[in-house]
């Protein structure tokens, strides 16, 4: 590779100190809204909501692929040492990736993230994927397969509304970033 080539690349494909302190803000943030805003709705998957918004934010801040992994796991850490997970350390750390990861294939299927249906496409699955988790672990534990397919129907669906209104309020809460100029600001400080 020549010197030309080195500058006509767009941008690096590791995270730059400024976007990793970004995401673990937003990590951080995760957890403090799962603690702060219990919503008393008693229906599943309601706090995704909150988190997917969150993680498709920082997937949109951040446009690089694994931004919103990056984010989940280290929420995922942070609610497993804090012990406000569901169902234990594992359950927590695998499922807050699961919905990382969710979001970060739908994005990285799209060319714009940063539009209404895939935002709310990227919640949906996030949260799924964190209802999939949930279930893999339940089967892995020894609950028979039908009892546990069967149960888990209403919640697929509560999963996916909650989701897509998570991803659909990040994509809110993106356009007034937008307007207030923050990526404007991020752009200056990469």
């Amino acid at each position: 590779m020549n010197e030309n080539d080195r500058t006509t690349l767009a941008a690096p494909h590791y995270l730059t100190l400024f976007e990793l302190l970004l995401l673990g803000m937003l990590g951080a943030l995760v957890v403090f809204a799962n603690v702060a805003l219990r919503f008393p709705i008693r229906m599943p998957g309601h706090s995704g909501i909150v988190w997917m918004a969150l993680l498709v934010i920082a997937r949109v801040i951040v446009p690089k692929h694994g931004a919103s992994s990056f984010a989940a796991v280290l929420s995922g850490v942070l609610a497993a040492l804090m012990g406000v997970g569901d169902k234990g350390a594992l359950n927590t750390l695998l499922s807050y990736a699961a919905a990382g990861v969710g979001v970060d294939v739908v994005c990285a299927l799209v060319r714009a993230p940063e539009r209404a249906a895939v935002c709310a496409a990227a919640g949906a699955v996030g949260n799924l994927a964190k209802l999939g988790v949930k279930v893999l672990l339940e089967l892995w534990i020894g609950i028979p397969t039908g009892f546990v397919l069967l149960g888990r129907v209403y919640p697929a669906v509560t999963y996916t509304v909650f989701g897509a209104a998570g991803g659909y309020l990040g994509f809110l809460v993106l356009q007034a970033l937008r307007r207030a100029g923050f990526f404007a600001y991020l752009a200056e400080r990469r």
